[in-house]
């Protein structure tokens, strides 16, 4: 009996001492304590999916949830750099006339070369940057003499300037830049040398536009307007135009500035 004290018969085929049945016990414990976290965090998991993809099939997790918001009441900045924009914005004839800051520097749309222009689609004044210069002068000409089968007429920017303005209000950037420069230069719209911007002008007049806005909405941080234009030659209306915008607001060394995403012109009559 004293022999044996240590010892219990656990089958007909084999006898253990006791340490080994407790080493024994305690291993197939943490073995069964683990299989059933195991399968509580699959169901959990498993029910997490379903949830999600229940909202994705709804559209109530991916879309936002929009505020319509009152004409009257626009921020009379945003109206006006919207009308700005639309006014002096432009692309070759034949090209569908709208920009998306996404594929700025993708050739499709080069917005350098709005802002470089004989009236930039971007009200510089707003701006901390520098006005541009405009030059008529035949016997000074520009760097490479663009401006030399124009009677001499060029314009001068500020490169950090128009970038400045590329960048923080039409969301393009650095690299976008560098290639809407060489773009700019092979199309022969405009020119980057030591600093400055030049680009041969010629004579602009008044668009004579009128501009209605007819819807606004925003999911708090981003607005989508739509609205339109009408074109008038003296009291005559010769056609109107249509247009989306996608804008937000940026705040800027403390200033808010509008920026925009996207803009198209859906329809002309």
């Amino acid at each position: 009996a004293k022999g044996m004290a240590g010892c219990h018969a656990l089958s007909p085929n084999f006898i253990v001492g006791d340490n080994k049945i407790m080493k024994k016990n305690s291993s197939l414990t943490q073995k069964t304590v683990f299989i059933r976290v195991a399968a509580f965090l699959t169901a959990a998991m498993t029910l997490l999916c379903a949830v999600a993809c229940s909202q994705d099939s709804t559209g109530t997790s991916s879309e936002p949830t929009l505020t319509e918001l009152k004409i009257e009441e626009l921020d009379k900045d945003m109206t006006d750099f919207l009308i700005r924009f639309s006014d002096w914005y432009y692309v070759d004839e034949g090209e569908k006339n709208e920009y998306d800051s996404a594929k700025a520097g993708g050739g499709e749309t080069n917005i350098l070369r709005c802002i470089i222009a004989d009236v930039p689609c971007a009200e510089f004044s707003k701006y901390p940057v520098s006005e541009p210069k405009v030059v008529y002068d035949a016997k000074h000409l520009d760097p490479k003499k663009w401006a030399k089968k124009s009677g001499g007429s060029y314009i001068v920017y500020e490169s950090k300037d128009v970038d400045w303005i590329a960048v923080n209000i039409f969301n393009a950037t650095e690299k976008d830049i560098e290639t809407m420069r060489a773009q700019g230069e092979k199309n022969e719209w405009f020119y980057l040398d030591d600093g400055k911007y030049y680009a041969v002008i010629g004579g602009v007049g008044d668009p004579l536009t009128e501009y209605t806005f007819e819807s606004a909405k925003t999911d708090g941080t981003v607005y989508y307007v739509t609205y339109h234009s009408d074109f008038y030659n003296g009291e005559t209306r010769e056609f109107f135009r249509s247009y989306t915008a996608e804008l937000q607001q940026k705040n800027i060394d403390g200033k808010d500035y509008w920026t925009l995403n996207k803009f198209e012109q859906t329809s002309d009559k």
